[in-house]
């Protein structure tokens, strides 16, 4: 007999899809890459790992809608994501769930961690006040500019990654697991900056969803480094 309850995770995030389709939150192609890292994560570790990505996946989102007529004004709303920008912020998590182990486990940490304080960081500082500065030289710039930072996008990167941390402390029991999430979170947001200020759209090819995907990278790596000598 088919148990009903254990096979519901996994319904999950085809219901998710439909809807992110529906309210074109996700192109075609978005969806399916959507579905293919929420798949992976569910069956090589468990529904914990997925319910991380869920929850701060709804915190992505909702700082992204958060004032999104503003932002539609301010020609800054990005409301359509296509795969490239799918794989980017999730591709490296899902390389973690197929590591697996401790190690594996904080990567995957630092790398969802830095990719959710990079959006509510993008997404909350862009309605900023005041203008941010250029995160090499602090200079102030245009907002929405490539590198920038603010004082208001920063508190809430940290806020994002605090939360992940304590979400994680819930999942894992490891308190440790906080430090590794704000840390990590931080350090690959930064990184991000940094790219972005430096040499994204300066190098063919190296656009916003190859800084992401490094910067997914180095917080991964920060974290696995992180695990291993807290």
């Amino acid at each position: 007999m088919i148990d009903t309850f254990a096979l519901l995770p996994y319904a999950i995030p085809l219901f998710l899809v439909v809807i992110s389709l529906e309210s074109r939150a996700l192109t075609f192609n978005g969806a399916v890459s959507a579905l293919l890292l929420s798949y992976i994560i569910l069956i090589t570790q468990n529904i914990y790992w997925f319910a991380v990505v869920l929850t701060l996946f709804f915190v992505g989102t909702a700082a992204t809608r958060y004032k999104e007529e503003k932002k539609e004004k301010m020609k800054l709303l990005q409301k359509i994501r296509g795969s490239w920008n799918v794989m980017a912020n999730g591709g490296m998590a899902m390389l973690m769930a197929l590591l697996g182990g401790p190690q594996g486990l904080y990567g995957f940490v630092g790398a969802v961690s830095t990719a959710t304080s990079d959006t509510v960081a993008s997404e909350i500082g862009v309605l900023s006040k005041k203008p941010p500065r250029l995160i090499t030289t602090f200079r102030k710039v245009k907002t929405g500019s490539e590198g920038a930072v603010s004082s208001l996008g920063t508190i809430f990167d940290f806020m994002a990654a605090l939360l992940g941390g304590i979400i994680y402390l819930y999942l894992v029991g490891s308190q440790k697991i906080i430090l590794v999430s704000v840390i990590a979170g931080l350090g690959g947001q930064f990184m991000d900056s940094y790219l972005g200020a430096l040499i994204e759209n300066k190098i063919p090819g190296f656009g916003n969803s190859m800084t992401n995907f490094i910067a997914t990278a180095f917080g991964a790596v920060f974290g696995m480094v992180l695990g291993t000598i807290l």
